[in-house]
């Protein structure tokens, strides 16, 4: 996740206007570290990348800033991806801010308080930082707190992600994908992640045709070989296209070691679903549910409206549910 800063630089570097300027050496942006938290009054706002929280903690100057804005009652909020590597020093940080979230893969810098702003994107751990770009510019300012605003919203609380880490529990999401070309990305990876079971529902036969023609019937007989104790379910709606190619489904190709059809089960849907989607679930721990926009294109990229992606238990679970309920119902093909 890149920090974009637009800026007009080389406004005006005199005291007391308004200005933008690079400021680079590190005694220099040292310099200008120091001033910048002194200069706040009420409230500070950070957003770092994982080497971010190291350089705060080591380097005594900004360490000192931090406490002292603290001292006065400032407020500081503080965003950063918080890793493994980095886990100490953000525990330390904790003490030093506010409130503290995590966001995964932010890269650079910035901080806004209430008139000022500074960004970077040469940061090295427990170093000071080389090069800075400063403003009091109204619009800079406004426009990077937006840019922090925005990063605190998706963020998560520091403490929720701490326990991640440290219990190694799974974090729970769902997520709305738009690009056509990344929902069928995360279709064939969750396929080929299977380890117990795959669950399918095309609700048209137009469905099951474009996801034939992406691919998706084939490397479901690829993962069907290599592990036949993967259980894979597939509900459909029929016609006689979709009855010989679901007929092909369990056939194996030379290149199979098996003996055996592929263990691969199909059921045809009786009557056609109040929406048009694809629904995946795998291993009762992830779901992809994918809207079709319009059923007649013929490419699937253009077919295919959002879809919803999740790892929730009670998301995956309600959609497995139905799953089988449904199952229940059809007919074998």
């Amino acid at each position: 996740m890149n920090i974009i800063l637009l800026a007009n630089l080389g406004v005006s570097s005199q005291r007391g206007v308004s200005r933008t300027d690079v400021i680079k050496g590190e005694e220099n942006t040292l310099k200008m570290g120091v001033q910048f938290m002194q200069n706040v009054k009420d409230r500070v706002d950070f957003c770092y990348d994982s080497k971010a929280p190291s350089i705060v903690i080591e380097v005594k100057a900004y360490k000192d800033g931090y406490e002292n804005i603290r001292k006065r009652e400032g407020r500081i909020r503080a965003v950063t991806e918080i890793t493994k590597d980095n886990l100490s020093y953000c525990k330390e940080l904790t003490k030093l801010v506010n409130e503290f979230r995590h966001l995964d893969r932010i890269k650079g810098g910035l901080a806004v308080s209430e008139s000022e702003f500074m960004a970077t994107t040469d940061l090295k751990e427990a170093k000071p930082l080389t090069q800075v770009i400063y403003s009091n510019v109204n619009e800079v300012v406004e426009q990077g707190q937006y840019i922090f605003d925005c990063f605190w919203s998706l963020a998560i609380p520091a403490a929720q992600r701490i326990k991640e880490i440290e219990k190694g529990t799974r974090r729970e999401f769902i997520q709305t994908i738009r690009d056509p070309r990344e929902i069928q990305e995360i279709a064939f990876s969750l396929i080929k992640s299977a380890t117990e079971e795959i669950m399918i529902i095309f609700s048209t036969a137009n469905i099951f045709y474009h996801q034939e023609k992406e691919g998706m019937v084939q490397l479901l007989k690829e993962v069907a070989a290599r592990d036949p104790h993967i259980k894979i379910r597939i509900l459909v709606r029929i016609d006689k296209q979709v009855k010989k190619a679901v007929q092909k489904l369990r056939e194996k190709n030379d290149n199979y070691s098996t003996d055996d059809q592929l263990q691969i089960n199909t059921r045809v849907l009786k009557k056609s679903l109040k929406t048009k989607l694809t629904l995946l679930i795998v291993d009762k721990s992830f779901s992809l549910a994918i809207e079709t926009k319009d059923t007649t294109k013929k490419s699937s990229y253009e077919a295919i409206g959002m879809a919803s992606y999740s790892n929730s238990d009670s998301t995956v679970l309600s959609f497995a549910s139905i799953f089988e309920n449904i199952w229940i119902q059809a007919q074998g093909v």
